[in-house]
């Protein structure tokens, strides 16, 4: 009975952070107020619902879980929505599954655990469902190419490619990311505007304004990565000084606009804001 309530609970928790994801205003990445990148908020509130059915199946390992969810949403929706919310949700799920609903510390240290000690057999699976998902500007690698399979854990592979893909560095990293820059930005927001929408607006742009969004990187050029960056940067000191949401929809729409004319998603600002919520959502608040 206790596994069938955290089962649900976590089935309940991984639809409302996907779906509210649709319903904050992210700059360049879709929402509410306006789709793009040929993908519609219908597209990512269908995907929800398999990602939670899928990474909450106790008959598979979390491996499994993720190639399942890829090869469904890739089957129904024909679109990559969500791979790097997938990479980053699965283990925490598993965890939980197997642990219950533990600190936020202990989730760190036993998702780490978990990752680490995947061998070659179990991260197949995940090598195969990202190169299934294709995602947008991977490209080819010399060292552990997702598209010939390699034959190496996924720890391995993900520490490789941690300085090109941030959803690798939460992997090698142990969430670190999430939980040094994530969380505190959450709590910072949703104290200041006691809306969870606009709080996971005020985590994205945190995290847009402190990393070169690998997404942007892999499909523009490190380049204009870096203006997004700087440009970000105004868009937050703007958000922290100004209380009326009207003025701070205006003006991130405007920046919305300038991203997506220009085909740029920071896609992975996008995901791993997603994961925050569902980090602050799933463990005993302390």
């Amino acid at each position: 009975m206790k596994n069938l309530k955290i089962k649900n609970l976590l089935k309940k928790n991984i639809k409302f952070v996907c779906d509210i994801e649709m319903e904050s205003l992210k700059p360049g990445n879709v929402h509410k107020y306006s789709p793009g990148h040929d993908m519609s908020v219908e597209d990512f509130l269908e995907s929800s619902l398999i990602i939670s059915k899928c990474l909450t199946n106790n008959n598979l390992y979390f491996g499994e879980k993720i190639f399942n969810c890829v090869k469904e949403i890739k089957l129904k929706i024909k679109q990559n929505t969500n791979l790097g919310i997938i990479l980053l949700l699965s283990p925490l799920v598993e965890v939980i599954l197997n642990h219950g609903i533990i600190s936020k510390k202990e989730l760190l240290k036993k998702t780490k655990k978990l990752i680490r000690k995947q061998n070659i057999k179990n991260s197949t699976p995940i090598f195969k469902a990202i190169s299934l998902a294709s995602p947008g500007g991977l490209g080819l690698s010399k060292k552990y190419d997702v598209n010939k399979l390699p034959k190496t854990n996924i720890f391995k592979a993900m520490k490789y490619s941690e300085k090109k893909d941030f959803i690798s560095r939460q992997y090698s990293n142990g969430y670190k990311d999430i939980f040094n820059i994530g969380l505190p930005a959450y709590e910072k927001y949703l104290r200041k505007w006691k809306n969870i929408n606009w709080a996971l607006t005020g985590v994205y742009l945190t995290f847009l304004k402190s990393f070169n969004d690998t997404h942007i990187i892999r499909k523009k050029g490190i380049k204009i990565a870096q203006n997004v960056k700087k440009e970000a940067k105004k868009y937050y000191k703007y958000t922290n000084n100004v209380k009326n949401l009207d003025k701070i929809k205006k003006k991130l729409l405007i920046f919305d606009k300038k991203l997506k004319s220009n085909g740029i998603n920071p896609g992975t600002s996008a995901d791993l804001t997603v994961a925050t919520l569902f980090f602050e959502l799933v463990t005993k608040k302390q």
